[in-house]
């Protein structure tokens, strides 16, 4: 789809996915962390590759009728239970590294200024 390091704005994905903004921001809350972008400093969201498929799915299920609980069954089988897929926290890994690796080029660009 997208090169896999390159983080979208809310309005990029609302204009892909011809998506309402208010929309995106509703599924996020009512959808339990089935989507969660990444945060800016400023608190704006930024939304990856796999966000967009996520949210792709998320739309042709909403297109077909289905609702947000069964939405969630749907994306994350084992969202009734208290395990927490593979997947899931492989991709909470990369975001941690991914904001790590900001802050401390933050701080050593900071450093030499």
């Amino acid at each position: 789809m997208e090169d896999n390091n390159h983080l979208f704005t809310i309005l990029q994905v609302s204009e892909k996915l011809k998506v309402p903004k208010p929309t995106l921001r509703f599924w996020e809350k009512e959808l339990n962390g089935v989507v969660v972008p990444i945060r800016t400093h400023g608190g704006q969201r930024r939304y990856t590759a796999q966000d967009l498929l996520v949210l792709e799915e998320i739309k042709k299920c909403r297109e077909s009728g289905l609702s947000l609980s069964a939405i969630v069954e749907k994306i994350q089988p084992g969202s009734g239970m208290d395990e927490v897929p593979s997947n899931k926290i492989d991709l909470l890994a990369t975001r941690v590294a991914e904001a790590v690796k900001k802050e401390v080029y933050s701080f050593f660009k900071k450093d030499k200024g």
